[in-house]
């Protein structure tokens, strides 16, 4: 269901004058304030968050497939933050000489079997790095 973003007030057709020149001055609308910015930001953010939840669940459900069907890929893969944007596909895992192992070694295997799982998004490509750790 959409939100409506501006509010206008309606002319009961019965009350309306019989004299057309009347009508056309009853008809000029009194401004009415629209709604304001943040308001339309947050019905606008609150479906694109709908829709982009299930795509995310998704491309999870599709890495997780891939892991587990790709043959030689560790299984502490599995447990990676996946976020997608644009065809892009960017995998962040905690063990940096896992990212190099998927990012070089398994990415093209990985790419191709999530491209076969998931065939309602257009994946092209896959990016695979690791977590930041600041030294104290």
């Amino acid at each position: 269901m959409t939100t409506k973003l501006v509010k206008r007030p309606k002319i009961d057709p019965q009350n309306a004058a019989k004299d057309p020149l009347a009508r056309l001055r009853q008809n000029v609308r009194t401004p009415v304030m629209p709604v304001s910015f943040a308001a339309a930001m947050a019905a606008f953010s609150a479906e694109h968050r709908r829709n982009n939840r299930s795509r995310g669940n998704r491309l999870r459900d599709a890495w997780e497939l891939a892991v587990s069907q790709v043959a030689g890929v560790p299984r502490a893969a599995k447990d990676a933050d996946v976020r997608a944007r644009d065809g892009k596909v960017t995998v962040t895992v905690d063990n940096p000489a896992l990212a190099h192992e998927l990012g070089v070694v398994y990415r093209a295997a990985l790419l191709a079997k999530m491209k076969e799982i998931d065939n309602r998004d257009t994946i092209i490509a896959l990016t695979v790095k690791a977590r930041s750790q600041r030294r104290k």
